[in-house]
């Protein structure tokens, strides 16, 4: 091996390697536990913001209800209005 290299080739004792084996081992470990965490998160925030896309739709209120209230609104002004006249008519 030292020939092919063409220098001093130096090999890791052993108990250096399962070291260094175990501090990758928990790094890549600590890693993939931090992105299923994210995906998990992601997931749930997908899953919320379609819910209150739900919700929101349900509380919009319908061209027919609009119409409606608008109409009871005005009526309620045009008798405003007669009583209005008739009490300017009176002076």
């Amino acid at each position: 091996m030292e020939r092919i290299l063409g220098g001093d080739v130096r090999l890791m004792p052993a108990d250096t390697t399962m070291i260094w084996n175990a501090i990758l081992s928990l790094a890549c470990g600590s890693f993939l536990w931090w992105m299923r965490t994210m995906s998990m998160q992601v997931s749930d925030l997908r899953r919320r913001i379609a819910d209150t896309r739900e919700e929101i739709a349900k509380t919009y209120a319908t061209k027919t209800d609009v119409e409606k209230d608008l109409r009871k609104i005005m009526d309620r002004f045009d008798k405003l209005e007669e009583k209005l006249d008739t009490l300017l008519m009176r002076k």
